[in-house]
């Protein structure tokens, strides 16, 4: 089945016609080795490491969402902290450190009930991932580690405000990794309330999908859930939240 064009972004139809198109970034080699020099370029992201280190307890069980390339996971790692990855693309866990990829599980966000670890105690969803699952699937996800994880005392994330991808949209960046030159871009699919990535090489057309989240929306949930929410970090249009489970306050 062919690509819906309304997950391309105008600029690059022509050449979508051209090339490749990868339906989810994440699963491609050469997608995941952009997505690794990116993420470790980036300014913002990369502020969340002291922060990791400062709240989380080493001697707690951790779990870590979109484990990716590992730049939390192995930073973490080699910290001394006993952390466990879930990452479902085996390109982007190609870069977990070898003696730690036995801690990561070749799992789905989705798949969180299959996850043969049931003594986690806190989760971590860095890197803004939240926004690569809808808010009906987070839900879902919330309800299945309450059930499965009786240890678990919380949970933090980070998200990206809708400010963001308004001020971004639309606006193409280029970066070039060897030798190969890379356009990316993010615009609004606004009858779905979505926000679409492409990145774009010579040969190949990536794309992602991403949800919008806000303090609002995460709150709502949240109440509804009993889940205690603490706001960590809120910046420009930056927001990391934590999250307690069995609050007694």
């Amino acid at each position: 089945m062919p690509m819906d064009n309304r997950l391309i972004y105008k600029k690059f139809l022509s050449h979508s016609k051209k090339v490749k198109i990868v339906e989810n970034l994440y699963l491609d080699e050469e997608f995941a080795e952009y997505y690794k020099s990116i993420s470790d370029e980036d300014i913002i992201l990369n502020n969340d490491l002291p922060l990791y280190e400062k709240i989380l307890k080493k001697s707690n069980n951790i779990l870590e969402i979109g484990s990716g390339t590992g730049r939390v996971f192995n930073y973490l790692f080699l910290k001394g902290y006993n952390i466990h990855g879930l990452e479902p693309s085996k390109e982007m866990s190609d870069y977990i450190l070898e003696e730690a990829k036995d801690r990561i599980y070749n799992l789905t966000f989705q798949e969180i009930d299959k996850l043969p670890l049931d003594d986690i105690e806190t989760i971590i969803i860095p890197a803004t991932s939240i926004s690569l699952f809808s808010q009906g699937d987070f839900e879902i996800f919330l309800y299945k580690i309450m059930n499965n994880q009786t240890k678990l005392k919380n949970i933090f994330f980070d998200f990206m405000e809708e400010n963001f991808f308004l001020e971004f949209s639309e606006k193409i960046s280029k970066k070039k990794i060897k030798q190969e030159k890379y356009y990316s871009v993010n615009f609004f699919d606004t009858y779905n309330r979505r926000i679409i990535y492409n990145v774009m090489n010579s040969k190949k057309l990536g794309v992602s999908i991403k949800y919008i989240y806000s303090l609002e929306v995460i709150s709502k949930l949240f109440e509804k859930l009993n889940i205690r929410l603490d706001v960590l970090q809120s910046f420009d249009n930056y927001v990391m939240v934590e999250g307690i489970f069995n609050d007694k306050r």
